[in-house]
């Protein structure tokens, strides 16, 4: 089934150019936020494997093994020395991880001292929840304190809970302040993507708008900008090894 899933997503990928158009510009910005500190770049979960085509020197990992996959392993147990990497990347990928708050963990062992884990991730507007429940299968479970949760680590790849990133950097900062505050500085915090994605159907739904219209739906994402807090569907977290 995954690689039924992944495979689809790469269909959709050659397929949809505003999908396109929208993660480029996603990954310039990730591109442009990197550490300058010597060091391999990873990108975890690369599942279809895209954010590549962009940065050819990264390492493309996920959990199941794919062709187009550098490596495979698991998030939770990386098979890299301590302070030996430079930037980890994260598209998607923590509101799948079974135990985030030990990813942090490990993610703060692997990383150089000024390496950058930086991370793009659902995030629960007023606006974009409704959205959410309509047209998106994951959900958004808001009473787990994952700072005091026993994971069960036999959960599977695919299962979810979207309000993870919310709860950890936004919800339980104070918890994640507490527990990280000597290992890890936020460095970037943005709530982002208003219109222009659930437009554009994701690799899930069809598209909505035609593609010539693109470039007015970009206007339209700049223009509803100042009401972040009531219609962004992402949040974009870029946190640094202190």
């Amino acid at each position: 089934m995954e690689e039924d899933i992944l495979l689809k997503h790469r269909e959709v990928w050659n397929k949809k150019k505003i999908l396109r158009d929208i993660y480029e510009e996603w990954y310039r910005m990730i591109i442009a936020d990197l550490s300058k500190v010597e060091g391999p770049t990873v990108e975890l979960g690369a599942g279809s494997g895209n954010f590549k085509e962009f940065y050819p020197q990264a390492i493309s990992a996920d959990i199941e093994k794919r062709d187009w996959i550098d490596m495979s392993f698991d998030a939770h147990e990386m098979p890299f020395e301590d302070s030996s990497v430079a930037n980890i990347v994260k598209i998607d990928v923590l509101h799948h991880l079974a135990d985030p708050v030990g990813f942090l963990h490990e993610a703060s062992r692997v990383l150089k001292k000024g390496g950058r884990l930086i991370m793009l991730e659902p995030f629960p507007s007023l606006f974009s929840r409704i959205v959410y429940k309509l047209f998106h299968p994951e959900p958004f479970i808001y009473d787990v304190d994952y700072f005091n949760h026993k994971p069960s680590m036999e959960k599977h790849p695919w299962d979810s809970n979207q309000a993870i990133p919310y709860l950890i950097f936004y919800k339980h900062l104070d918890k994640f302040d507490k527990v990280f505050g000597h290992t890890f500085k936020i460095i970037k915090k943005e709530k982002m993507s208003f219109i222009l994605y659930p437009a554009s159907g994701g690799f899930e739904n069809p598209s909505m708008i035609p593609e010539t219209l693109i470039t007015i739906f970009k206007g339209i994402e700049k223009a509803v900008s100042p009401l972040r807090s009531l219609v962004a569907f992402r949040t974009y977290i870029n946190i640094e090894r202190a």
